[in-house]
This record gives structure tokens, sequence and C-alpha cells, in this order.
């Protein structure tokens, strides 16, 4: 059995991003960046407005209250022709490009105007109100580098320098199997020993939303020639596949051996958690494997700490990982395991601090209580005891 540092260390490791792909801007979305983007335009490309008002000579406007002959308007998009002399002024509006000659805009809340002139009220000072040329960013400058997720505001830079395409790392391939005797489909109710297959549902959405292109395989049930026919499907054109259920030591306990059948590679089949123990980490040739506890909470559990980050390094994510962040604890928490815990609770804020409450929860098969946790409190292996007020670490189950 190894630890939790080992094991991911060991999955980052070997996992390496995959094939690069050219996507138009409007498939980008979600995507992480596979090349550099670069600027190929000043930002702004003028001196601009960021105010309704008036453009004027600062040099005018020492002392208020001033008049100024007003020589016309300069609409967001449009250009003024001409110069601002002294004693005139041009009404502006924001966005627009500073006409030539004038050096500073009045705010028009501060203004009274007849049309043909206009009284400033307050006295202006040179390069107020004005945003300069090329001050947001120059031609040339890389703005987002390689591993970048690309989310809506990666998605306006795209537009404004052109980016009508863009590569991106291919999105991994995943298959999601299930394995179980006691497994039935979600339509029907489960008779004596019999549950639904639930994992099946949360590996796919968990992948999915890690950006994977993820098809369900169902279920298995405990046989080792069934076990081993439905890997090798799931397997076939695959980047990963991943199961629940079947790897931990129980006679029925079958996913280990069928991969030992078919050729794969185990790196580790134990891993110092709590919830997930049982947790495999292989590849067969070009397919990376993951095989999760059957326990709803531990599927989860271990698919964010292990799998999300494989994951997220097939597609070239510079931060594979669920960010970490730290939390004043609302309950104290007991924990007698020598494991590294993850416990699931629920974020909030109270008077502008970051609380977190370990949420109460019977055992790894418990996934309504789950469902109600937006992180997990870490609680590391020689910790047994938190009182409440103490600061804890805190992975959180989806990305800031």
């Amino acid at each position: 059995m190894i630890t939790v540092d080992a094991a991911l260390a060991i999955v980052l490791s070997r996992v390496a991003p995959l094939g690069v792909e050219t996507v138009p801007i409007e498939s980008a979305h979600g995507r992480v960046l596979a090349a550099e983007i670069i600027s190929d335009i000043e930002l702004p490309p003028f001196d601009r407005a960021r105010m309704d008002g008036y453009a004027l000579r600062s040099s005018d406007a020492q002392i208020a209250p001033f008049s100024l002959k007003v020589m016309g308007e300069i609409a967001a998009g449009a250009m003024f022709e001409g110069e601002v002399k002294d004693g005139e002024a041009v009404k502006i509006f924001t966005g627009a490009p500073m006409p030539d000659g004038a050096d500073a805009v009045q705010k028009v809340e501060v203004t009274e105007s007849d049309g043909g002139t206009v009284t400033i009220n307050e006295a202006v000072r040179a390069g107020q109100f004005i945003t300069p040329r090329a001050s947001e960013i120059s031609a040339g400058e890389v703005i987002a580098r390689p591993g970048r997720r690309i989310a809506a505001a990666e998605m306006a830079a795209l537009a404004s320098f052109g980016y009508a395409t863009v590569k991106v790392y291919r999105k991994p391939r995943v298959a999601v199997l299930s394995t179980g005797s006691e497994l039935v489909p979600v339509s029907s109710k489960p008779q004596g020993a019999q549950i639904r297959n639930s994992n099946s549902y949360s590996i796919a959405a968990y992948a999915e939303r890690a950006g994977a292109i993820v098809e369900n395989f169902g279920t298995v049930i405990d046989n080792p020639e069934a076990t081993k026919e439905a890997l090798i499907a799931a397997f076939r054109e695959r980047d990963m596949v991943i199961t629940s259920g079947g790897v931990s030591m129980g006679d029925y306990d079958l996913v280990k051996a069928a991969l030992q059948e078919i050729g794969a590679e185990v790196y580790f089949d134990q891993v110092s958690i709590r919830p997930g123990k049982p947790t495999v980490f292989g590849r067969q040739e070009n397919t990376w494997f993951f095989g999760l506890p059957g326990n709803p909470v531990s599927t989860s559990v271990t698919f964010n700490v292990f799998a999300r980050p494989a994951l997220r390094r097939l597609q070239g994510a510079e931060s594979p990982q669920l960010p970490t962040v730290q939390a004043e604890l609302a309950n104290s928490i007991t924990d007698a395991s020598n494991r590294r815990s993850y416990l699931p609770a629920r974020l909030f804020i109270k008077n502008g601090r970051a609380m977190i409450e370990s949420l109460k929860w019977v055992g790894s098969s418990d996934l309504v209580a789950f469902m109600n946790a937006n992180a997990l409190i870490i609680v590391r292996e020689e910790v047994h005891e938190i009182t409440a007020g103490d600061v804890v670490d805190v992975l959180l189950l989806n990305e800031i």
C-alpha cells in the first residue's frame, strides 16, 4: 500500500498530453490551449474615452466653471476629423477614440450644454478619463500560454486577437464500466440484495466535466470471462478506462486478475486513503486504467483525487488537480484512521471568512450525504482529532 502523495506522483509522472487539434473558436470553450495566444494588435488601438462627456484640452480647464465651444461629437466606432483647439471641446461617448489636440475628458454629469457651448463645472487634469493606447497590451505580446483552460474571459481574448481557429489538446476518450452481479439498470426496481448502478453515471458526469468524451459500458457480472471480455471491449480505441467495483480482495473481485490476463501493467493497487483504499492504476498498451472502489463515496473521492488529474493531464492542463484551499472548521472532527482521509463537507462563507463543516455520513455507501458536499476536508495520516475553529486543508470538488 502506498501513500496518496506517492500514488498521485506516479499518475502525473506517467500520463502525458494527447495530440493537438485545431478547432473553430465556437468549439474552444472549456478546452485547453496547445499553443501560445499572441496579440496581433494593440489594445486599446487608440487613446480611448472611459466616460461619456467632453474631450478637451486640460490647459483650458484648470479653473471651473468655464465654457467651451462644442465642435461636434464622436460615437464609439467613429473618428473625429480635425483637431481640438484652445477654447473648444468635442462631445464624446464611452469607448470612442480621442480627437487630436484633446488630452482629457470631463464626464457629462458635471457639465451643462445648450448644444453650441458646454459649461464645465469641475476642473480637469491631463489624462483624465482616458485609457491610453496600448496600455492594456502591445502587439506581439503573449497573452496566454499552453496549458491554460479556455473559459469565458479567454474566449473574449481569442476573439479580440483574431483567433477564428484555436490549437487545443485533444479530448480523451473514456470508457466507464461498473462491475457486480448485484447491479441492475436504473429503470429496474432492485429486488433482494440488488442495487441500481449509480457509479457509471457519477463517473461519466465527473469525466465529462473534466473534459472527456465518455461512453458508458454499463455493467458486467462477477464472472472472470465476462469481466475480461468487457475490459477488452472497453480498452479498444480508448484513452482511458474507468471501472468501479471488483478491485478489493474478495472472491468476486475479478478486475485485477482480468487486467493481468489481458497484459495490462499495474502501477499500484492499494492506496493509504479513506475512503477508497483498493484503487488500481495501470496501463494496457496506449490506454490508461483506473479501477475505483465500488462504494459510491469511495468512487467519487478516488476519481477526484486520482482519475480527474490524469484526465486533465491528458489534455495538457497546467494545473490538473482540483484546487486546495484553507478554511476554518465549523465542527470538531475525530478520525481514528491511519490513512489520509477525505471527508465530505460543505464549504461556505460566514462574516467574510471561509468556513467548512464536516457532513454526517454513515459510510462509503452514503451517496445522499455526499450529494450535499461541495468540498472534502483533508485529514492527514498522523492527525486523529481536529477542534472547531482550527484551520484545515480543503479540496474543492469544483474548479474555481
